[in-house]
């Protein structure tokens, strides 16, 4: 299933790679479609047992803030 996470604190293209590579090795069955730097998203290809839980520890872990999942 496709979603769109809604991320704060991203700030530059290391942070989009450190953002990728974080979700992809970390979380099994997530692949990272696209980024979006200036938008402040992140579409993700993910199985149903990720959870949003799930998802957004990675992402504080990285300094960074899940708003929301679409």
């Amino acid at each position: 299933m496709k979603k769109k996470l809604l991320i704060e604190g991203m700030s530059c293209g290391h942070c989009v790679n450190h953002l990728k590579t974080a979700l992809t090795e970390d979380i099994k069955g997530v692949e990272v479609i696209e980024v979006n730097l200036d938008e402040k998203y992140a579409i993700i290809e993910m199985e149903d047992i990720v959870s949003k839980d799930e998802l957004s520890s990675i992402i504080e872990e990285l300094g960074f803030e899940l708003n929301g999942v679409e």
